[in-house]
């Protein structure tokens, strides 16, 4: 989970308009929140990711529901109400249910720094305070097939490339092979390792938090800087990731 930064209102979404959809729901309890005109601006502003999870809702074999932080069973009055809306896949959307923030608080990505209330230990989430803890236990957080073992995977598979390229960067600093192409290699392939962590990636989080706590990327990093090859766009990437980042439990 990283923190998402809450875009405008939509313009479709008019004073009017929100009044007549909440209304409708009061009467009938038509799904008045199943529209483009929410969906769509939702979906961008997770970077199409489960706002939870950080799994990716736009593939097809995946579904995004719109999510409301205070349960539109028990808040009727903000059943469109653009603050209250996030976007979530299925599971996270259905395992959240009627949990009421009010009573129990967990976070809200739109507001909270996940960071602040949650670690990671063995790819598994942890809580740091109640926040977080709750967070975990009502959105199943560590389900062991569809979460953890995802996570496992795609952490595994950062470590053997920053494995890879340190090798790299151990012959180019010991000037057995130092041509521009490797240099290039080793600089470009490292930045494509921690892009991985930006915030448009799939768990990212986990991504970050791996990469900033592997010995063998800080031993890369300081052969890097050593060599002058540490460029402003590895300190940009780093400060993102930076940003994303769990700490390690």
């Amino acid at each position: 989970m990283i923190k998402i930064d809450r875009t405008i209102k939509p313009a479709e979404l008019t004073d009017d308009l929100k009044t007549q959809l909440t209304n409708k729901y009061k009467t009938d309890g038509t799904s008045v929140w199943n529209h483009e005109l929410l969906k769509v601006p939702l979906l961008h502003m997770s970077h199409k990711k489960c706002c939870y999870c950080e799994c990716n809702i736009a593939e097809e074999s995946k579904y995004m529901e719109v999510e409301h932080f205070y349960p539109k069973d028990i808040y009727p009055d903000l059943v469109v109400d653009w603050a209250n809306l996030l976007p979530a896949c299925k599971r996270c959307n259905t395992n959240k249910s009627n949990h009421d923030p009010n009573q129990s608080k967990i976070i809200n990505p739109c507001q909270d720094n996940p960071r602040t209330h949650i670690g990671m230990k063995l790819y598994r989430l942890k809580g740091k305070d109640e926040i977080g803890s709750n967070t975990i236990d009502v959105i199943y957080l560590n389900e062991i097939e569809r979460l953890v073992y995802p996570r496992f995977q795609i952490g595994t598979e950062v470590q053997e490339s920053i494995e890879d390229i340190l090798e790299k960067t151990k012959e180019y600093y010991e000037g057995k092979s130092v041509s521009t192409r490797r240099k290039n290699r080793i600089v470009n392939g490292l930045k494509k390792i921690m892009e991985e962590g930006r915030p448009q990636k799939e768990y990212s989080a986990v991504v970050a938090s791996v990469i900033l706590n592997d010995n063998n990327f800080n031993y890369c990093k300081d052969l890097l800087i050593n060599l002058s090859l540490w460029d402003d766009e590895l300190i940009q990437l780093e400060s993102v990731l930076s940003n994303n980042s769990l700490d390690i439990l």
